[in-house]
């Protein structure tokens, strides 16, 4: 068998008898017998077989060459070694040769609109984590994704964040006392949502409230700090911190400076921002163990970090892959105007670029210590391509002292794990068939994540060009 659309052996001859029996349609074997037989012709008939690629799994063993993974239904029905996994006659194949096959990518902190759905699926992203957008939108385009309405990622949603009132971040709820934030979270509940936000201004009264709330609905707590430090809230029961907001809190002798500064969100992210610097390597790695003790996973967006810091920075900015970032999103970023707004200027970009060493050391920390890290970007923020980044986010996770192994589960497994959903990040059998195809070995080199060639999201294949295509229009 040959190509994509091969098969091995025709359900009828070229006769028009049956390629079993060789007898003719007009037979008079029962009508029940003679569909028994045209399965035995085709059993592999709807099944495509990627055949040929060295497979990495997702689950944290070795990779497996020469493999061959079959995909029915939107589902993957094997993986394996092709000496313990056969090609099914019927099957349709995909010949891969010398190729890599690993799971789709997850992006575990975005905030999406429907332009970035493409975008991901075209870079190796086929699921993502909404931690805040608009109720009524965010739900309905996760609702028209999942019924296959448009092509995209699986999107797993939070819907609005939820902050102290009076909310400064747009499309943020405000709650005021303990039964408003219990509402908060019986509202994304009622909605099906995937998990809750907290954002900057949640204080720990409010905090107590929505993960006594969460838990006894069972859903996930995602915690953007700025009120209260990292080591209180995980102990607390929050399940993922995003941006490494609470550590430098949790850090230090005296965080209540910090606190307050949290009143305004641009001042408490520069305050903090500059605390960085002055942590050392041994009050890091305290709130790294304590951290990783009480279970609570890290989402650092590096990338994020990595982009605030340099805004001004021309060479910088224009080695970002912004290709598939439409002119309307980027004249919406409005980088001048938002470092205006945030009152970012030269001292200050200097000071965010040297707490960028510091945050490192701290994600280095963490995972040495055990901690589950989850690769996060905050797209379609400025400068922040919806797919792209999470390859940057890769790229600086590596940097950072993380293998590209560890990298790579980062963005399958830990990412899973951390969204709690187990049929996403691996390939195996059962899973849903979301994996990408790439050209050559991400453990060897985690940029040839980006070498992307093909790319299966609900067991369809896509190719990049495809998107590139439509956009570029």
């Amino acid at each position: 068998m040959s190509g994509m659309g091969g098969m091995r052996q025709p359900l009828l001859s070229s006769d028009g008898s049956c390629g079993v029996c060789r007898s003719s349609r007009s037979c008079h074997l029962p009508v029940i017998i003679w569909l028994a037989l045209a399965a035995a012709c085709s059993p592999g008939k709807g099944t495509t077989a990627y055949v040929g690629a060295t497979l990495w799994d997702g689950s944290g063993g070795p990779p497996i060459p020469d493999a061959v993974v079959l995909v029915s239904n939107g589902r993957i029905q094997a993986a394996g070694p092709s000496d313990a996994v056969r090609v099914p006659r019927g099957a349709v194949e995909v010949r891969l040769g010398e190729k890599w096959l690993i799971p789709g990518l997850i992006d575990a902190h975005t905030h999406v609109a429907r332009w970035t759905l493409a975008r991901f699926v075209a870079y190796g992203v086929t699921s993502v984590r909404d931690v805040g957008g608009q109720n009524d939108s965010v739900f309905a385009l996760r609702d028209e994704a999942s019924l296959g309405g448009l092509t995209g990622p699986r999107l797993y949603v939070a819907g609005a964040l939820i902050d102290r009132a009076p909310a400064t971040w747009p499309g943020a709820v405000g709650v005021r006392s303990a039964d408003e934030a219990r509402r908060e979270v019986d509202d994304r509940t009622l909605r099906d949502g995937n998990l809750a936000k907290v954002h900057a201004r949640i204080d720990s009264v409010l905090l107590a409230a929505v993960l006594d709330e969460a838990a006894s609905v069972q859903l996930p707590v995602a915690a953007h700090l700025g009120k209260v430090d990292a080591v209180t809230a995980a102990r607390m029961g929050v399940g993922s911190i995003e941006h490494l907001t609470g550590i430098v809190e949790s850090s230090v002798r005296d965080p209540a400076p910090l606190f307050r500064a949290h009143d305004a969100f641009f001042a408490g992210w520069k305050a903090v921002g500059r605390a960085w610097a002055s942590l050392d390597s041994t009050r890091l790695d305290v709130t790294a163990r304590t951290l990783k003790d009480a279970g609570t996973a890290m989402v650092p967006t590096l990338v994020l970090h990595e982009v605030i810091g340099r805004f001004t920075d021309d060479a910088y900015v224009g080695g970002l892959d912004l290709s598939g970032v439409p002119e309307a999103a980027r004249a919406a970023w409005d980088v001048p105007g938002l470092l205006r707004m945030a009152g970012i200027g030269p001292n200050e970009f200097a000071a965010l670029r040297r707490s960028r060493p510091a945050q490192d050391m701290f994600v280095r920390l963490f995972k040495h210590a055990g901690g589950v890290i989850a690769t996060g970007t905050d797209t379609p923020g400025p400068l922040l391509a919806p797919g792209a980044s999470l390859h940057d986010e890769l790229t600086l996770l590596t940097r950072a002292g993380l293998t590209p192994r560890e990298a790579l589960l980062a963005a399958t497994r830990d990412a899973a794990q951390v969204i709690g959903v187990d049929s996403i990040g691996v390939v195996r059998q059962g899973a849903v068939a979301d994996f990408v195809v790439v050209t050559a070995s991400p453990l060897d080199d985690i940029a040839n994540s980006r070498k992307i060639e093909m790319v299966v999201v609900r067991g369809v294949l896509r190719r990049p060009s495809e998107f590139r295509g439509m956009w570029n229009q």
